[in-house]
């Protein structure tokens, strides 16, 4: 229970710094709206939620939860968010007692796993923010996909250290 709690503290601080370490409700539980292949598989988009940074000028990082249909394969390939000018997915783990952050290309579907984007694991940062996001408003996230396609939902939008962290559970 102990490293538990350590962990915490690393991954938040990880989060809030964006770098490279060595060795109430969910914004909508329905997709917003969804296209081509994401409609007819029954991906859906949920729990999706912008934590602004504390300090203006820092990253900002979105998490989500992305339920893949049982005949869903592909990759996610990227993300967007309104309001920002860039968005890297990145993937936090405890790597020999510490945790490390590194960007990723891509996320693997698994036909009938959910991916989940939360604190300590797969994540988006984001950057550039414009200065119309404010805490308790929402913006549009969309996820794209190595066919083309794209699934996108209505975000939360919640203040750096806010205890709201949608349906996820930490």
């Amino acid at each position: 229970m102990r490293s538990l709690s350590l962990l915490v503290p690393f991954a938040m601080l990880a989060l809030s710094a964006c770098t490279t370490t060595p060795g109430a409700e969910a914004a909508s539980s329905t997709a917003a709206s969804e296209t081509g292949a994401a409609a007819t598989t029954g991906m859906t988009l949920t729990d999706a939620m912008i934590q602004l940074p504390a300090v203006p000028g820092r990253p900002a990082a979105a998490y989500f939860t992305l339920t893949v249909g049982a005949d869903t394969t592909g990759k996610l390939v990227g993300v967007t968010v309104a309001h920002f000018k860039r968005a890297e997915m990145h993937q936090s783990k405890m790597v020999g007692g510490a945790m490390t952050m590194d960007p990723v290309d891509t996320v693997a579907l698994t036909p009938g796993k959910p991916i989940l984007f939360a604190p300590g694991s797969f994540h988006v940062m984001l950057f550039e923010a414009d200065s119309t996001l404010k805490p308790g408003s929402t913006t549009e996230l969309t996820l794209t996909f190595d066919s083309g396609k794209t699934v996108s939902a209505a975000a939360k939008v919640t203040a750096a250290g806010s205890d709201d962290m949608g349906g996820m559970k930490m």
